[in-house]
């Protein structure tokens, strides 16, 4: 593999896109994976024109599905390897939380707890071949302390940071460096 590799959930927009954008300036070679594959795809070549045709590739990724996960990674590491996993996608509810009715919250759970723990868990092998590698999960600055109006979002942020900090110490054996960012 002649240059480094990213895969980032959630990439098609906002801190994802910035993210790809970044990268593929690096010479990175680029995933971009969301449920909103058009605007993956619109990104993958807008990149792939300003950077050089293999830059980057798009997908489509529903983070609360396993096997959606599975074959998203087995795509874009077709190598075997990933130098790193962005856990970014998220969604948010805003609002009293007797008031935000329960689909809304599951979804939530689904999207940013479920889909980073799954996320993390099926690139593992992928990381650990890559050797060096480094998975980074979007935290919060919510996961600070609970916050109202956003309880549930917190708290699946606190999740993410609590998964971060366990992951790092127990996969510095496997050369992974896991890190969670807190915008």
């Amino acid at each position: 593999m002649s240059k480094p590799n990213i895969f980032i959930s959630g990439g098609a927009q906002g801190i994802g896109c910035g993210i790809a954008e970044y990268f593929a300036a690096k010479g990175w070679e680029v995933g971009i994976y969301d449920v909103d594959l058009v605007s993956a795809e619109k990104l993958a070549q807008k990149l792939n024109q300003q950077y050089g045709a293999q830059t980057a590739r798009a997908g489509g990724l529903d983070v609360r599905e396993a096997g959606s996960w599975q074959e998203a990674l087995a795509e874009f590491c077709r190598h075997g390897t990933l130098h790193a996993l962005v856990n970014n996608a998220g969604i948010l509810s805003l609002g009293d939380f007797a008031n935000i009715p329960l689909d809304k919250h599951r979804a939530l759970i689904e999207v940013n707890i479920q889909g980073v723990m799954q996320g993390s868990y099926l690139a593992h092998p992928y990381l650990k071949k890559a050797g060096q590698a480094c998975l980074v999960n979007l935290s919060s600055a919510s996961a600070i302390y609970g916050q109202p109006q956003l309880a549930v979002y917190s708290a699946s942020k606190f999740f993410v940071a609590g998964l971060s900090e366990a992951l790092d110490l127990e996969w510095e054996k496997d050369q992974i460096r896991v890190r969670s960012i807190w915008p």
